[in-house]
């Protein structure tokens, strides 16, 4: 039961750490998604894109 104990906690302290990492890339990588996102919505609406959602209109 000791050792279940044992792997259990390192388990958890694993997953703290892994998230503790996730999140540190995910704030570096915020601004540079951001920056994407912006480019392409720009390039689809100046492109003629958004027409694709517009619904179809039946003859």
């Amino acid at each position: 039961i000791s050792s279940m104990v044992v792997a259990v906690g390192l388990t958890i302290a694993a997953a703290g750490f892994t998230g503790h990492y996730v999140l540190q890339a995910m704030k570096y990588m915020e601004t540079q998604v951001k920056q994407v996102f912006q480019s392409l919505t720009k390039s689809a609406i100046s492109g003629g894109y958004y027409r694709v959602l517009q619904p179809i209109k039946e003859k």
